[in-house]
């Protein structure tokens, strides 16, 4: 039988530690929506939108390879053992960005060997936070959702 109550999830941010002052994306404590950079199947730490790091210091924190570099907004962060969720407000674009789906689903790692888990989701936004409650019900993890701002090829 499977044990759909949340597990404690692994919060520590594994990600890059960038930039300086930042926050852990999964933080529901932070005020701000915040934004993030995605490469390498990890998230940077949050920062205020309004704070937009140089190029140099972004190529120097996050290494370039043949990856993709996402720019993403904090949406929420969806809590699933009661359902509830801490939510900022956003535009919704109701569009792909290039070949990514506008919403993404972030599930934290649960073990020291774990990576990141990363999955598209359907928009509207209430379609959205319904498919972040179900990979939560999978997983038992909280979701963090996010919406794409743009990407780039990052080589």
């Amino acid at each position: 039988m499977t044990d759909h109550r949340e597990r404690p999830p692994h919060l520590e941010h594994r990600g890059f530690d960038w930039p300086p002052g930042g926050v852990n994306p999964f933080d529901r404590g932070f005020p701000q929506a915040g934004r993030l950079y995605w490469a390498h199947e990890q998230p940077s730490l949050l920062f205020p939108a309004d704070q937009q790091p140089e190029r140099t210091e972004l190529a120097r924190a996050i290494p370039m390879d043949y990856t993709t570099l996402l720019l993403m907004e904090r949406v929420a962060v969806v809590t699933l053992g009661e359902r509830s969720r801490r939510k900022w407000k956003h535009q919704a674009l109701h569009r792909s960005v290039g070949p990514y789906q506008e919403y993404q689903l972030i599930v934290p790692p649960d073990g020291p060997k774990e990576k990141y888990f990363m999955v598209g989701a359907t928009w509207p936004f209430e379609w959205t936070h319904r498919d972040a409650v179900r990979l939560g019900q999978l997983t038992g993890r909280v979701v963090l959702v996010c919406r794409v701002l743009s990407y780039e090829s990052w080589h």
